[in-house]
């Protein structure tokens, strides 16, 4: 079948569970987001204040424990 048609277009874009484990498969169901949400969150995690805050507050102290390990390890 050829990539040019529209059909094997749109069936890039169908769910196929063939090649995906059992225990898998409701979790790839579930994933229906594109891969622009990873970088649209990311961007309003660095810039929305309301977010940066929390999530901050939340990792900052195994972000310091990270730095100094890797401090170490590279020494």
């Amino acid at each position: 079948m050829s990539t040019n048609t529209p059909d094997a277009h749109l069936a890039l874009f169908e769910k196929s569970l063939e090649d995906v484990p059992e225990d898998l498969k409701r979790a790839t169901l579930r994933l229906d987001f594109t891969p622009s949400y990873v970088v649209v969150g990311v961007y309003r995690l660095f810039t929305d204040r309301t977010l940066l805050r929390p999530a901050w507050d939340k990792c900052k102290h195994a972000a310091r424990r990270g730095a100094i390990v890797g401090a170490v390890w590279v020494r």
